[in-house]
């Protein structure tokens, strides 16, 4: 625990300067009042309009905030990334395989096609939406590996070390008091679990606990490609072509990739995907962040189905 701590302290002290990160925490906080706010009305999007308008919301929230906020990193920096083209060709494709989900395009199942009813649907897709994350986040990052590979040494984290693990377990530890106070809000509530089975009957004579399971399954895999797109990809690889700064973009990137869940999820994926970020770096490995983020998930969901049914 001691050696993580001293990790996120180092890199912190090297990082730091009040104005690249008070700029960049001003402009998430901004982003997050337009969000979660009634005062400027984002429909004009349209999102359920189909792919164009989609990719244009998510370029804009998810490509606008990367790359803006690595411009405000790219101040008082030595390393000077915004004219190395790698950055660029590099950052856009990550960027665009995180977002991909949201297209709603190469889905791995037509599930309008199967003939099911509406209740049997939705359980599908929301299943099958962290099956098709995890799948074609794993499938992005190798062709841009393929593609890239020549100039860019990858690191996605993909080891494992067990002796480096056991403080994941500790930080885990401290974290869930926080998460059981919040399941006590009416935004937490209302947003966990992800899949309420009690609203829906008649899914394909599955239990309430079998269908609970199964969601449960198959909403894990999605934090693989998860810690592998964010902890891995953009910040594990892409200090090595920004440096220390990398990880500021991806931990703001990672902040607005929560929009749409409570508020204060939003904020709190800032500070931790940051830490995650630093420590991914020092370990070389994403397992550490995926047991504190997949035992983070977990006690929501649980804490969620506890004041459902209890």
């Amino acid at each position: 625990m001691k050696k993580l701590y001293q990790a996120l302290s180092a890199h912190i002290s090297k990082d730091w300067n009040l104005g690249v990160y008070g700029i960049t925490m001003l402009a998430l906080a901004f982003f997050m009042f337009v969000n979660y706010s009634s005062a400027i009305d984002v429909s004009p999007f349209n999102l359920a309009g189909g792919f164009w308008p989609r990719l244009g919301y998510y370029g804009i929230l998810y490509g606008g905030t990367y790359f803006a906020t690595a411009l405000l990193a790219s101040w008082k920096t030595e390393v000077k990334f915004l004219s190395d083209w790698r950055f660029w060709s590099i950052g856009l494709a990550l960027v665009f395989v995180a977002g991909l989900p949201k297209l709603h395009i190469w889905r791995l199942i037509d599930i309008k096609a199967q003939g099911w009813s509406l209740h049997e649907m939705v359980f599908a897709s929301k299943c099958h939406f962290f099956v098709h994350q995890m799948v074609w986040a794993l499938i992005g990052l190798g062709i841009i590996k393929l593609v890239f590979g020549k100039w860019v040494d990858f690191d996605y984290g993909i080891r494992i070390e067990w002796k480096q693990l056991k403080p994941y377990f500790l930080i885990l530890l401290m974290v869930a008091p926080l998460v059981i106070v919040a399941s006590f809000f009416p935004a937490f509530q209302k947003a966990y679990p992800q899949y309420k089975p009690w609203m829906f009957k008649e899914v394909f004579d599955l239990t309430v606990p079998q269908r609970a399971a199964i969601f449960e399954m198959c909403y894990s895999t999605g934090f693989v490609a998860v810690e592998t797109v964010f902890r891995g990809a953009l910040a594990m690889t892409m200090v090595k072509i920004m440096g220390t700064r990398a990880v500021l973009a991806m931990a703001s990137f990672y902040c607005v990739f929560h929009f749409g869940k409570p508020a204060g999820e939003a904020v709190g994926a800032f500070f931790g995907g940051y830490a995650l970020g630093v420590l991914a770096i020092h370990s070389r490995s994403v397992f550490g962040g995926l047991i504190v983020h997949l035992g983070v998930a977990m006690l929501m969901e649980t804490m969620g189905y506890l004041h459902y049914f209890f």
